[in-house]
């Protein structure tokens, strides 16, 4: 155990260390397939690799991304770019030693430590790609991961598919993202509303923002109702539709060989899952935001950068994280809410995408003794009311206090740190600290600009 937190590589013997202790890890476990128990890693990758399929959009006669452009000028256009060799040093220099290499085996360690030797080479094969708008079949192979969610991990729904790709076809892609947002934020094209993968936004700064709004309206009136609906959607990155994303692109200014070679990146993909060492038989990709891609999180933005405009209601977003909310103060502004849900669903009809009714849910805010409980729909089903609801990580209460929050953060440091004391006894202080800083205290203090035990009773808690 010395070698816990010491050294160049004393990181990473840590969490294997940790890793090797704790009893989260799916590789050992047994999945239900259709009532059927399975645990041999040939039979369980077959079966991600079967359910992630599944999860595609098979719909491609998506109408084309239409809107009516306002009189003036014609809005600018991104449709070039080259890459330097400087450039090029800068993305394999951020690359990490120990990052996990894509199909191709190219390892980040090689990259890193010969950067300047490639970066030319690189740079001359990037330009390449990009004139002739295409990809090596390589880079447009992913082998993926299931990474557990929330929810019982014996079952293959509770599990994300993650891409592992290729680490020189990432590099090109951190550069072809930051040309296109730097032209996108430029051009203020991705809306205020959305802070998800973006420079100075972020899942606090969200929260920040829209508590504060909240909190503004129940203390200037104490009878204020506010209703926020939380929306989610079923598989949202995998079903985004390649031929209507690539509209969007065009009318947003992205047009010409940036357009073309997008449209490379998306179309003709193919992945295996990988699990326990084990891979599945080659799938086509046929819809989607490669999820573990680097490009991928900025083009699902774009996708969904038109939706606040199909409302009237106040709109916060985090990638497919949306919040949708109201004061309420007769029957009409519900209506109203009622009709911005309609809006939303209608929304997801023409672009691809699907609401799951049974996780959304609508929360009264309010310090009324009174709630106002309006019942609304989405599809026809009826949306259940939650006292608190999870946003962000942060657990909402409709009272705008932290009570509820407090303890779950507590408890959930609690467990870890004693799991931390039970196997790290006879560490050094240095690995002790290692491990309260980097386990115990982002349970604690994630998210408190936006939130905070004010109360004595709550400090007492964590304390």
């Amino acid at each position: 155990m010395w070698k816990l937190g010491r050294g160049p590589g004393g990181n990473k013997f840590f969490w294997d260390f940790i890793k090797s202790k704790s009893k989260i890890s799916p590789s050992a476990g047994v999945f239900q397939v259709n009532g059927v128990n399975i645990s041999e890693p040939e039979q369980v990758a077959a079966a991600f690799s079967e359910i992630f399929s599944a999860n595609f959009n098979s719909v491609t006669n998506y109408f084309p991304f239409m809107r009516r452009r306002p009189p003036g000028p014609p809005p600018p256009t991104l449709c070039d770019m080259s890459v330097s060799a400087a450039c090029v040093y800068s993305k394999l220099k951020q690359i990490k030693g120990n990052a996990t290499a894509g199909p191709d085996g190219v390892q980040g360690c090689v990259l890193l430590k010969c950067a300047a030797a490639l970066a030319p080479s690189l740079a001359r094969l990037f330009n390449c790609s990009l004139q002739q708008c295409s990809l090596p079949a390589g880079w447009k192979t992913a082998a993926v991961v299931p990474i557990p969610k929330t929810g019982k991990k014996s079952l293959l729904e509770n599990y994300r598919p993650i891409s592992m790709t290729s680490l020189v076809g990432k590099a090109l892609e951190k550069i072809v993202r930051d040309r296109i947002q730097h032209f996108l934020e430029e051009n203020k094209i991705i809306p205020d509303c959305q802070h998800g993968f973006r420079q100075k936004r972020s899942c606090t700064t969200l929260l920040c923002k829209m508590l504060d709004k909240w909190a503004a309206i129940v203390d200037q009136k104490p009878g204020a109702h506010i209703h926020a609906v939380t929306l989610d959607w079923k598989k949202a990155f995998d079903r985004v539709p390649h031929d209507r994303l690539l509209s969007k692109l065009s009318y947003y200014g992205v047009q010409g060989n940036i357009l073309r070679w997008t449209g490379s990146f998306l179309q003709g993909r193919n992945q295996y899952v990988v699990y326990n060492g084990a891979k599945s038989e080659l799938r086509e990709v046929c819809s989607g935001v490669v999820q573990g891609s680097v490009l991928g999180p900025l083009l699902f933005t774009i996708y969904v950068a038109d939706l606040p405009a199909a409302v009237k209601a106040q709109i916060a977003q985090y990638a497919d994280d949306v919040t949708l909310w109201k004061q309420i103060g007769s029957a009409e502004d519900a209506g109203e809410l009622q009709d911005d849900l309609d809006a939303v669903f209608a929304w997801c009809a023409s672009n691809g995408m699907e609401l799951n009714a049974a996780k959304c849910h609508v929360m009264d805010v309010t310090r009324a003794k009174n709630a106002l409980h309006t019942p609304y729909t989405v599809g026809g089903a009826v949306l259940e009311y939650n006292d608190t609801d999870r946003i962000l990580g942060v657990h909402v209460s409709n009272d705008l206090r932290w009570n509820k929050h407090t303890d779950i953060a507590r408890g959930k440091a609690a467990k870890v740190l004693s799991f931390a004391v039970r196997n790290l006894y006879g560490c050094t202080p240095r690995v002790k600290r290692l491990a309260y800083l980097t386990m115990v205290k982002p349970l604690m203090f994630y998210g408190t600009p936006a939130w905070h035990p004010s109360t004595q009773c709550n400090i007492q808690k964590f304390e």
